[in-house]
């Protein structure tokens, strides 16, 4: 629905900020933040930090996870058992935080909630683990740096030695005879530690190529979304953060794309989550095949996904999102385990384009109220910010 200059009145502009849903900025602010000292409702079941190391029965545990998982009506699935073991069982202030601010907020803890909950704390295990092998990684530098230091010194000494134990031999006599055994020996000496820091060199390369390999894997699962394979939010910030200095110092325009389903929850609901994460990772594919090879495509959240446009314009960001959103609803879907046609699946986007001196959040709050206006307008098309 996005076709370039239009009139005023028609589908890309006339929507005033009072018409926009201004609730979905503060969507933005993540439900990892503290505030809530405990949840409201019979829903909640409050953290019980360490109950394996107090005594607690295993089937004590099962029981209450399983009344958790009752009492905030989610399925018995892997993910949602984890999500109430680490809420019940840990001390992982993070989730518990979240949960109970969820439950405040709603007053159960819905299941597009949950999920995205446990999807952020995956992540977060993923950015620890990285941090370790990181600190691990500098440890073997310095193991390193101490070795050839020390071998350094001992070369040093060991050329001392010979430039004494040769002049010497070059006296002659008892002492050269003395000065050239004390020679062999500190050759052999010598020989010995060479090929000890050789051995201890090779292990540490074995070491650090291992710790190599493990980095970018703990990297890239850290900077992705395990659903849909496309870079997670922690990956956006930071690839905005260089493009905005890029693009600043370089004096390039920079655009972003706030994208969101059109009615995801009643999906959800009438076909369950099984298919609602097939659409996610259908919206996520067709966006990034989409876009064009100069963008960053990342999903931001629940159903939110967000385009980095690097040295592109507002206007056609947003023909390419319109492009994208044309293809998507012209599709036929049908659920895999019923054979039931899904429907037509859209999605709204807003987008905005980098002003001087803006900060990254402002640009991101403006995308997502154009996206806002996209969605009180009727759903199914591209705005762009400011072009009221």
């Amino acid at each position: 629905m996005f076709e370039g200059p239009l009139p005023k009145n028609d589908k890309i502009g006339g929507i005033t900020a009072e018409s926009a849903d201004k609730r979905g900025w503060a969507r933005l602010g993540s439900i990892f933040a503290k505030g809530q000292e405990d949840a409201a409702g019979e829903a909640v079941t409050a953290p019980g930090a360490g109950m394996e190391g107090n005594g607690v029965r295993p089937t004590d545990i099962y029981d209450r996870i399983g009344g958790f998982l009752r009492a905030n009506r989610l399925d018995p699935t892997p993910t949602n058992y984890d999500l109430a073991y680490q809420f019940l069982c840990s001390d992982d202030p993070t989730i518990i935080a979240a949960v109970d601010t969820a439950i405040a907020r709603d007053g159960i803890l819905c299941a597009d909630v949950a999920r995205e909950i446990a999807e952020v704390a995956a992540n977060q295990v993923s950015a620890e683990l990285l941090d370790q092998l990181i600190q691990r990684a500098h440890q073997s530098m310095a193991m390193a740096a101490g070795l050839v230091t020390q071998s350094t010194a001992d070369v040093k000494a060991y050329g001392n030695a010979l430039e004494k134990g040769a002049a010497a031999v070059d006296a002659g006599g008892e002492p050269a005879a003395r000065a050239l055994s004390l020679l062999v020996d500190l050759t052999r000496t010598m020989i010995g530690k060479t090929h000890d820091a050789e051995r201890r060199l090779r292990e540490m390369g074995q070491q650090m190529e291992f710790l190599q390999g493990n980095l970018a894997e703990a990297q890239a699962t850290a900077e992705s979304d395990p659903l849909t394979g496309l870079a997670n939010r922690r990956a956006f910030q930071a690839r905005l953060m260089e493009a905005m200095r890029n693009a600043i110092a370089e004096n390039y325009p920079l655009s972003v794309a706030f994208c969101d389903i059109d009615h995801f929850k009643r999906i959800n609901d009438s076909f369950g989550h099984d298919t609602g994460d097939r659409i996610l990772r259908l919206v996520a594919d067709a966006l990034s095949e989409g876009a064009g090879e100069d963008t960053f495509v990342s999903r931001f959240g629940g159903e939110e996904f967000v385009i980095l446009f690097d040295g592109i314009m507002a206007r056609r960001a947003a023909m390419r999102v319109d492009d994208i959103r044309d293809e998507l609803q012209d599709r036929s879907l049908v659920s895999r385990t019923t054979g039931e046609p899904l429907g037509t699946i859209t999605f709204s986007a807003g987008i905005a384009q980098l002003q001087p001196n803006e900060a990254p959040e402002e640009m991101l709050r403006r995308a997502d109220e154009a996206m806002y206006k996209a969605k009180a307008a009727g759903r199914n098309r591209v705005l762009i910010s400011g072009e009221d």
